[in-house]
């Protein structure tokens, strides 16, 4: 009310036949609204998540967060230009005026889930899109970053910089070894007596994992979640730890998910569904506990995203569901990332299983000779609704991937370090230092793909002048690639078939061709 209150205000002001009593009334009520002395304000970042829509659309993150006379605001900046306005909690927000894409000032709730809807001219005639998100504070002394499962968004989680990954003393086990992690650093596993494991992972949280038959003759530490291994009934919130299962013939473990069929791209997935062998058991952020416990899950698996929501976890453990957390995508490896696939092998008591599959990957990348591929510059990026350009930047895995592939990634000079892994730039900055690169990669995962050169050239006109593209240097990513995070290894090496022999169709890449 105090915001609209102003800006009407201001709007008056504008008006040159205000008399000189009329300036005494504003005057007087601006004291009445805001007291004698100046009101305390303060500004801070917050991370966005957001959820809802295409999914092609996001709000840059982090943004600006404004605390005012008891209200906290969120100074907003979307990723197109067609928003004009949004409704929250009723109330509706005119887009700040001004060039460039759509900006909002509206009223928020931090660290919980806010529902809103926002108006895009986008596709012609306006549609009223429903949208949730969160907005969670940035800590100056915390760190930590969460890319959307889509890669669409950029979003931020923090924890403290003294977070312990150091094993636990059990009072009537014995501690015995520690396993030594090759790439991995956001997890550690140690070995104690009676076959019981201890898993600790980089947010702090420690799992205590005893086989079922355990009697558990000793005191678990405070803060130590314990599970029964093998876990065999598992609600899955973590898509893109479906494959690190399917690798080590664990989706027989698995039998509810929270995402549903039509966004499964995972063969023994799709199969398992088909025959109700797993089932949707709601979204992540919002499970169908009663389902859950009438059909006995021994644990949930989250991605980080839940932290955004700790009620949920906090209801899935009062029901007796032990809920851990998968921290994988903050591996600054692609390796790192990988390795988690043995976390998963104990969980489900294929450990064997997890080490051959971790192998056979790792060896797919030491055998590639990329001494021959002389450094061929590769660019990434698809086309979004706002004809503009999204790219990735090097932070994020594909780029690793290109790179462990002998790729020299190709980005924009003036890239800002941030936690994003992706940006959206114009297409003559684009051009600008797409045009010499020698194969260009198209994601297929965030937007539909051309099926031909042809049609990639008339997507505008200056696409026709890249080198790749006169040259027929252009493959695109397949869809299902996210879900893939398994296959870290075969993905590498589809990237060097593709830079030293030109291979037209792998298993996640093709060639575009006219």
């Amino acid at each position: 009310m105090f915001r609209r209150f102003m800006w009407s205000i201001q709007e008056v002001l504008s008006n040159k036949k205000i008399t000189i009593g009329f300036f005494i009334l504003i005057a007087a009520l601006s004291i009445f609204i805001n007291g004698c002395g100046d009101s305390s304000e303060r500004e801070y970042p917050a991370s966005v998540t957001l959820f809802g829509g295409s999914g092609r659309a996001y709000i840059e993150s982090p943004c600006k967060i404004i605390e005012k006379d008891g209200l906290v605001w969120a100074d907003i900046v979307w990723s197109s230009k067609y928003y004009d306005y949004m409704v929250v909690d009723g109330e509706r927000y005119e887009v700040i005026k001004g060039e460039g894409n759509s900006e909002f000032i509206i009223p928020v709730e931090l660290g919980k889930e806010i529902s809103f809807q926002a108006d895009t001219t986008a596709m012609g005639t306006p549609h009223l899109i429903d949208y949730t998100a969160v907005f969670t504070k940035i800590d100056k002394d915390s760190i930590g970053s969460e890319e959307k499962n889509t890669e669409r968004a950029s979003k931020t989680i923090t924890y403290s910089k003294s977070v312990s990954l150091d094993k636990v003393d059990i009072e009537g086990l014995k501690y015995i070894s520690t396993d030594q992690n090759e790439y991995a650093t956001c997890f550690r596993i140690y070995r104690y007596s009676d076959d019981c494991v201890l898993i600790a992972v980089r947010d702090g949280r420690k799992y205590l994992l005893l086989p079922k038959d355990c009697k558990e003759s000793f005191s678990v530490p405070e803060k130590v979640s314990v599970l029964k291994v093998p876990i065999t009934n598992i609600y899955l919130g973590a898509s893109a730890v479906m494959s690190q299962f399917d690798s080590i013939g664990a989706i027989d473990s698995i039998k509810f998910v929270a995402t549903k069929k039509d966004d499964w791209y995972i063969d023994s997935v799709l199969h398992a569904m088909d025959n109700d062998l797993i089932k949707y058991g709601g979204k992540y952020s919002a499970p169908d506990y009663e389902t859950l416990v009438a059909s006995k899950v021994d644990a949930a698996i989250e991605n980080t995203m839940i932290l955004h929501s700790p009620k949920v976890t906090e209801k899935l453990e009062k029901l007796g569901i032990p809920v851990f957390i998968d921290w994988s995508s903050y591996e600054d490896s692609v390796l790192g990332r990988l390795e988690w696939i043995k976390v998963y092998g104990i969980l489900t008591g294929r450990e064997d299983s997890a080490d051959k599959a971790f192998a056979e990957q790792i060896t797919q990348i030491k055998d590639l000779d990329i001494q021959d591929i002389e450094s061929k510059s590769v660019v990434v990026f698809s086309l979004n609704s706002n004809h503009q350009i999204v790219t990735k930047k090097k932070n994020d895995y594909l780029v690793k991937m290109i790179e462990c592939a002998g790729g020299k990634y190709l980005l924009p000079k003036e890239t800002k370090e941030d936690s994003r892994s992706q940006m959206t730039i114009s297409i003559e900055a684009f051009y600008s230092y797409a045009k010499d690169a020698d194969i260009i990669i198209y994601n297929g995962v965030i937007e539909d793909a051309p099926d031909t050169l042809e049609e990639l050239k008339n997507m505008d006109i200056t696409f026709k002048n890249l080198k790749a593209v006169k040259n027929g240097n252009v493959w695109c990513v397949d869809k299902a690639l996210y879900q893939y995070t398994s296959k870290t290894g075969t993905i590498t090496s589809n990237i060097y078939d593709v830079l030293k022999n030109g291979k037209e169709k792998t298993q996640f890449l093709y060639k575009l061709s006219n």
